[in-house]
């Protein structure tokens, strides 16, 4: 079987993780600065703070913006449920927005008009979307799918008062677990390192123990590096998927295929990923229950995120796959390209 997902590691990462056992320091320390300024950097930032989690970015961002109790905290109805995690840590309530059909982000004309106190809004399956266009000044962007490329122009991660990403082990960059909170605000930094560092310090606050350790700084350092082979990898496997289903090759430059996503023609989603595990494929849902389903919200309030629950099936895509297995999946899609089309269509 083909696995769904699989980190790409190589001797690069493995060196990298054992100089920092060698060395002996394998708390947070000079590596996690180091991957903190070249995160910077790719975010389009003038800081960045690596985290233990992506769920621990989020309850950072929402922390350091001093909201009110119970402010209520706008978020995509189609992603997965650690959004929520990190809302119900600091007891602040959910506002759900659906997505737009186009980008599978959240639509930016229905946030405008929600009534919020904060905007989470997330680039989904490597499509960079035009979030800029929410007009809140409490926009938090999630890149964790959307590393490294630009939408409409704008980087990925530049888009507003705060973005973060996760580096758990499917993501663009792996490193086991780990996130990243980044801004240009230096009040704002100041308040979250006031947050995370609690060793000597002259008075007790409550802290928040979320700083990366130097052990995943490596390994996400060592990631970060090969992040251009990464990106092209991904490419080169989503033109061969294209091609193999009918369509186009030029790829958009807004997408960088985090995940490849095709939609049944002829039968359900279910049936479809049956049909791939019959060949020997994992294919899943690319969002195994979204959040409005998880609160038990009806779908008819976001038909957009219903049809991506219901339609969205999400084939196998990333660097460290075989040649031989990207070949039996484009066989398997040449030969079955009038059971599926490509979503966004290309």
């Amino acid at each position: 079987m083909i696995n769904h997902s699989n980190p790409y590691f190589d001797g690069s990462d493995e060196k990298a993780l054992l100089a920092v056992l060698k060395r002996g320091h394998v708390t947070s320390g000079k590596i996690v600065k180091t991957f903190g300024h070249r995160l910077a950097s790719l975010l389009g930032r003038k800081w960045a703070i690596p985290l233990q989690s992506g769920t621990d970015s989020i309850v950072l961002a929402l922390k350091i913006l001093n909201l009110k109790k119970s402010a209520k905290i706008a978020i995509p109805a189609y992603t997965c449920g650690a959004i929520l995690d990190a809302i119900a840590i600091l007891n602040l309530r959910p506002v759900l927005v659906d997505i737009s059909r186009e980008t599978l982000a959240m639509d930016v004309d229905f946030a405008n008009r929600a009534d919020c106190d904060a905007v989470i809004a997330a680039h989904l399956f490597g499509v960079a979307a035009p979030l800029f266009r929410i007009n809140h000044e409490n926009l938090i962007e999630d890149c964790a799918q959307c590393l490294g490329i630009s939408g409409e122009g704008v980087k990925a991660g530049s888009m507003g008062k705060l973005s973060l990403s996760s580096f758990y082990g499917t993501k663009i960059i792996a490193a086991g677990h780990g996130g990243v909170l980044a801004g240009d605000d230096e009040r704002l930094f100041k308040t979250a390192m006031n947050i995370l560092v609690h060793d000597k310090v002259e008075e007790w606050i409550p802290h928040l123990h979320f700083m990366m350790s130097d052990l995943n700084a490596a390994l996400g350092l060592s990631q970060l590096r090969k992040i251009k082979f990464l990106l092209r990898r991904r490419r080169k496997i989503a033109a061969t998927y294209i091609e193999a289903l009918g369509k186009k090759t030029v790829l958009p430059k807004n997408e960088m295929f985090f995940r490849f996503n095709v939609v049944p023609i002829k039968n359900n989603a279910e049936s479809l990923i049956q049909t791939f595990g019959k060949n020997g494929i994992e294919a899943k849902k690319p969002v195994y229950k979204p959040v409005f389903k998880l609160l038990k919200m009806s779908g008819k309030n976001y038909p957009n995120a219903k049809w991506a629950d219901e339609n969205l099936v999400s084939v196998p895509i990333y660097p460290s796959m075989k040649d031989d297995d990207v070949r039996r999946i484009t066989d398997f899609l040449r030969k079955n390209k009038d059971e599926m089309r490509r979503w966004p269509p290309a």
